[in-house]
């Protein structure tokens, strides 16, 4: 147990909207914790593959337990999600949301939103390539046609065009509008 309370920053948005990139960087800058939903995804697939259903419930568990972990602790983190508008994803987000305030923390969300072009240039990028995302522009209009990644978390969200701010930008914007340092 900590006597300093977590820090919870989530980014979340649509894919290729920059979440990895932001969130290295605000670790990088705040000395935050980087915690990103494909760490999860690369250990589930030992058991799953991607297309089977099953693995949703031990990403789930993974996730909140991680992250409940480190609110015990106290130790401020940055985790990075796909969010998308499904029982799914709000179960999850009402599970993490009760392990973190458990231990006194506080979340603040971040929505990452660039138009979709900008996620079309980006979808093939290295960086998506070395982490197994999507990367084909076919994958992600199946994944905009049917998922809603676009949703406010909370009244406080902060929504930000990535297609406008490099990722040291909006890190530092979202450091600002939450008063992380």
């Amino acid at each position: 147990m900590s006597d300093h309370s977590m820090k919870l920053v989530v980014i979340y948005g649509p894919p290729a909207a920059g979440k990895h990139t932001t969130a290295q960087k605000l670790a990088e800058l705040t000395g935050y914790k980087f915690f990103y939903n494909h760490l999860t995804v690369d250990v589930v697939r030992a058991l799953f593959d991607d297309k089977d259903e099953r693995r949703e419930n031990l990403l789930a568990k993974l996730r909140v337990e991680t992250i409940a972990e480190a609110a015990r602790y106290g130790l401020d983190t940055v985790f990075t999600m796909a969010y998308n508008d499904t029982e799914y994803s709000r179960s999850f987000v009402r599970d993490m949301e009760a392990a973190v305030t458990k231990h006194g923390g506080t979340i603040h969300y971040v929505l990452l939103d660039p138009p979709d072009p900008t996620l079309f240039e980006r979808i093939g990028n290295e960086s998506r390539i070395k982490l197994h995302k999507p990367t084909s522009a076919e994958d992600l209009r199946e994944l905009l046609a049917t998922r809603n990644f676009r949703v406010n978390l909370d009244a406080a969200t902060l929504v930000l065009d990535t297609s406008k701010l490099a990722p040291e930008q909006s890190a530092r914007r979202i450091i600002d509008a939450f008063g992380l340092l």
